[in-house]
Parts: C-alpha cells; sequence; structure tokens
C-alpha cells in the first residue's frame, strides 16, 4: 500500500506549519512547569508539524492511514541528511512515548523526558528549517 501521495507545494502553506511548529514549541516551553506530559506532547506536535511542512515541500504528503506518524518520520530519515540521524531516533522515542501516555496509564513523563523534548524539537525546527529555505525557490 503507497504510504504517500502527491501534494502541490505549497510554499506560503510550508511557512504556516513551520509557524504552527514554532507556536507548538513556545507552548511547550511555557508548560513544562506544571505538565510535564502536555509540554511533550507539543514539542512532538512541534516535530510533527515541521515534517509534513518538509514533506510538502518535496511534492509529498502522508496517507491518513493508521501508522501516518511513523511513515512521516521514515520519509525525513530517508531524505535528511544522515548526520542528524540522532535527532529523528529520539523523534521516534518521542511518538512511542507521546503514544504510551496518551493510549496507556503507564506512560509516565518525567521532567528529563520533558526536558528533552523540548531541546530535540528546537534542534530539529533548525535543521528542517535550514534545509526547506535551502530548497525554497529565491524571489
Amino acid at each position: 500500500m503507497k504510504k504517500s501521495k502527491p501534494h502541490t507545494t505549497d510554499w506560503p502553506q510550508i511557512g504556516r506549519f513551520l509557524q504552527s511548529a514554532e507556536k507548538r514549541l513556545s507552548s511547550a516551553r511555557k508548560i513544562l512547569e506544571f505538565d510535564e506530559e502536555a509540554c511533550l506532547q507539543q514539542a512532538y506536535e512541534a516535530m510533527l508539524r515541521a515534517s509534513l511542512a518538509f514533506m510538502f515541500s518535496h511534492g509529498l504528503r502522508p496517507r491518513s492511514q493508521p501508522g501516518h506518524h511513523v511513515v512521516i518520520i521514515d520519509f525525513v530519515g530517508q531524505h535528511l541528511d544522515k548526520q542528524h540521524a540522532g535527532l529523528l531516533t529520539v523523534f521516534d522515542r518521542l511518538r512511542r512515548k507521546r503514544n504510551t501516555a496518551l493510549y496507556d496509564d503507564t506512560g509516565f513523563v518525567s521532567r528529563h523526558d520533558a526536558e528533552e523534548a523540548i531541546t530535540t524539537a528546537r534542534d530539529y525546527l533548525a535543521v528542517i528549517g535550514a534545509d526547506i529555505d535551502a530548497r525554497r525557490p529565491k524571489a
């Protein structure tokens, strides 16, 4: 089964997704003090929004189906410079941690988990943003 489908490259839309990712990262920082689980969720969503922008910038989007977050992470891993593999490893670990916290009451999110999520999301957004900017047509 195909896991992605063509998507018209819309640079203003890509910019909005990147802005949305930055907003979620900012929210994650603000809620760290009182809700580690919500902080991790927001940091993860920031990375997910940036990853969608990345896919869109390649003219693709994931199909809406179970496991589409894995499809997104795999796509980024195949198209991003391999020097950033560590960020993707943490991104996938955050995905699993988020799922455990969301769907299973055993998913405790520690202060360390939440702080790592913010740091990783910040670094990830910088890498994704730079990659997209390098490929964005110049006016």
